[in-house]
């Protein structure tokens, strides 16, 4: 288990005052990067050149934070497979209660090639797990698509500011870009986003949007027609 101490600042809310979905993520994101680099496995591999890319992620939402509330975030790794792992994160308010919750699936790729790559099974028994969370759903790594015409958004080209270190967009601004795609006042306890390809700054992004029941699927498609990412929002 590693956490950390978060203060929610004026950068990290929206107009009400609330703490934006991305924002939790980014806190969560702060918690499991500084995690890995303590890791002696993990850290370990980063320094030899390997590198974690989020396939899926799963946000739930129990309530959200307010400007200067202090947070505590925590993380753990509940299983490891030698070239994928699955983490918990958890925002924790300032009363103790949980206020979000991340599952999340990564996948170990070479710096260079950016193919997977596998830890030795050494390497792989020696990282620390904690037992998986029993009171916690966690959902399907894949997310179908719904039938019929979806919903049509104009093309964007997505920017230099959202890049992180690995070069491209990060995990994180897709809960941005799906939040613009909502109808205002959505009210959102859970989104998936299962990541497909890498987008760079320049791309461009053509949005689809379904809603069934109360619930929005985003698909957003490269130039070429290829998925980037299908967030699910309910």
């Amino acid at each position: 288990m590693y956490e950390i101490k978060r203060t929610v600042y004026y950068s990290h809310i929206g107009a009400d005052r609330q703490m934006r979905r991305s924002a939790m993520v980014d806190f969560m994101q702060d918690c499991c990067t500084l995690s890995r680099a303590n890791d002696p496995v993990i850290g370990a591999l980063m320094q030899k050149g390997r590198l974690l890319f989020v396939a899926y992620r799963q946000l739930d939402l129990y309530r959200l934070p307010e400007y200067l509330e202090e947070l505590t975030v925590r993380t753990y790794l509940f299983e490891s497979r030698r070239v994928y792992g699955r983490r918990c994160t958890e925002l924790i308010g300032q009363n103790g209660e949980i206020c979000a919750r991340s599952y999340l699936v990564s996948t170990l790729v070479n710096g260079e090639t950016f193919k997977p790559a596998l830890m030795t099974p050494e390497e792989d028994k020696a990282i620390e797990l904690l037992p998986a969370p029993e009171d916690y759903e966690l959902t399907d790594r894949r997310i179908a698509l719904p039938d019929g015409e979806p919903k049509r958004f104009e093309p964007f080209v997505t920017l230099h500011c959202q890049t992180d270190t690995n070069a491209h967009i990060n995990n994180a601004r897709y809960f941005d870009i799906v939040d613009e795609l909502l109808p205002a006042g959505t009210r959102v306890s859970r989104v998936r986003c299962e990541y497909r390809s890498s987008v760079m700054p320049g791309d461009k992004l053509y949005p689809l949007l379904w809603e069934r029941d109360g619930v929005y699927t985003a698909e957003l498609l490269t130039e070429d027609g290829t998925p980037a990412a299908i967030l699910e929002v309910s």
